[in-house]
């Protein structure tokens, strides 16, 4: 046989073996299919309890190497006596192993199937595919492997919406995501160019991308792991004024889950903030949980991802009964809620603020307001770093933001607060002075307070507060 013929031959082979294999895997999709729908409804009742959420097959047409089929998804309506949306979503899936449209992407790893799903046109939906231009608003494409992981793309079309006085423009969202049958991991980063917003005023994000990676883990179904949430810039202009402009904006998260619980991190900042194209300066903040007790953390999140829909609850009181007892229950562990850090920044200098507080389970809910904030805190922590030079130039942003404003009587003010401030720290024994910055700190626990040092009895404490009153500061400078 000549070369013509072998390789005319080797391809007759690879064409019928990929054809039975292709006719095999469409002999089974149905089967997997109506498997990750009981799968996927069972992730929905975990992670919307209460929602009645559910998805279903509706109908599914086997062909040889490809098969069409046809989902139903019920949303709960907001208000309880309307009937749930339903959308409708299409997918045409091709058979493995060998997909003709990974073929012609020169991707040669064998797959069970590749599917190729979008939203379909409805009444609930008329607004969206209008906004869309009649194109799908979703489409996902994803190849599912014989090993039951899944990788694929989501694409949400590029919208414009006017509605009333308001524009919004929407450069549409691209995302790459990696998951498996299961949901036992979500690996996800996508990017959205641009998102503008025209009204009384005009907001214009640009540059947004994100990262995510969550895992189940525990027996409570909690997703753990990190997120990233960066943009480049937003501009802010109100009725033709000065642009405000956030650059370098970005959001960090991590949670994790130890012998102690379950702890949290959720940092935010800001690069640089311009008013006008003059600067004003940059922020960050940064927060934690800790010591979260996994079921009742696991119970309140799926609450707030229910509620969070805009979904009123069945049954209120069950509701209410289930969130007492959730938190009664993370109290009981001692968690503990702070803010790390939050740190603001100018030209002249910058300020940072932490706070901690331990929370503890008080003996009823019922209590005075008082003796319940006393029995819920079990200690506080706080320290207070005031740049007087952070102050001056917050006052100088009057004249930014007031052009008519006298430039030297902005200036002697800018002045005055600063001094002035350290002055009022020292006199009420709130803060020293240690060079250009106002120092204080403070602890709470046992009924106690220890100012800057010095220990004082919480009501003497909430005295000196009342103290605090401009009425009260201006006698005291007089």
């Amino acid at each position: 046989m000549n070369k013509a013929g072998i390789a005319a031959g080797t391809l007759a082979l690879v064409v019928v073996a990929g054809t039975a294999g292709a006719w095999y895997t469409g002999t089974r999709l149905e089967a997997v299919l109506q498997d990750s729908v009981r799968k996927g409804n069972e992730q929905l009742a975990a992670q919307f309890p209460g929602s009645d959420m559910a998805l279903e097959l509706v109908e599914f047409q086997r062909g040889i190497l490809s098969s069409e089929a046809r989902y139903r998804l019920a949303l709960p309506a907001a208000e309880g006596e309307e009937p749930p949306v339903e959308l409708f979503i299409k997918d045409r899936i091709e058979h493995g192993p060998m997909p003709l449209s990974r073929l012609t992407s020169l991707r040669w790893m064998p797959v069970m199937a590749v599917s190729h799903a979008e939203l379909e046109p409805s009444a609930a939906l008329t607004e969206l595919f209008a906004a869309s231009r009649e194109q799908s608003p979703v489409v996902v494409t994803s190849s599912i492997g014989y090993r039951e992981n899944i990788t694929g793309n989501i694409r949400v079309a590029p919208m414009v919406v006017s509605e009333d006085d308001i524009q919004l423009a929407f450069s549409g969202l691209h995302a790459d995501f990696a998951t498996d049958t299961r949901g036992s991991q979500v690996v996800m980063r996508g990017r959205v160019d641009s998102l503008k917003i025209q009204g009384q005023a005009q907001i214009d994000l640009v540059g947004g991308e994100f990262e995510l990676e969550r895992r189940r883990e525990g027996e409570y179904g909690l997703y753990l792991g990190d997120g990233r949430l960066t943009l480049d810039s937003m501009a802010i202009e109100v009725a033709d004024g000065p642009i405000m402009v956030l650059q370098d904006i970005e959001q960090t998260d991590i949670t994790t889950l130890g012998a102690d619980g379950v702890k949290g991190a959720l940092n935010y900042q800001i690069g640089s903030v311009t008013y006008g194209g003059k600067p004003l300066g940059s922020i960050r903040m940064d927060w934690s949980l800790s010591r979260l007790d996994p079921a009742a953390t696991a119970v309140l999140a799926g609450m707030y991802n229910t509620l969070s829909m805009g979904i009123e609850p069945s049954d209120p009181e069950a509701v209410k009964e289930q969130f007492t007892g959730a938190v009664q229950q993370l109290l009981e562990g001692k968690p503990r809620l702070a803010l790390d850090n939050l740190s603001i920044r100018t030209a002249s200098g910058e300020s940072r603020f932490k706070l901690g507080v331990d929370l503890s389970q008080p003996a009823s809910f019922d209590l005075p307001p008082g003796l319940l904030a006393e029995q819920l805190i079990g200690g506080l922590d706080a320290s207070l770093t005031l740049s007087k030079p952070m102050l001056s130039d917050m006052v100088r942003y009057k004249a930014l933001f007031q052009p008519d404003a006298d430039a030297a009587a902005v200036e002697q003010e800018a002045q005055m607060l600063a001094e002035m401030a350290g002055g009022m720290a020292e006199m009420m024994q709130l803060g020293k002075i240690e060079g250009d910055n106002i120092l204080s700190s403070l602890r709470y626990a046992d009924g106690l307070i220890d100012l800057n040092g010095q220990s004082i009895p919480l009501e003497d404490f909430i005295g000196m507060l009342a103290m605090l009153s401009p009425d009260a500061g201006l006698e005291a400078l007089e």
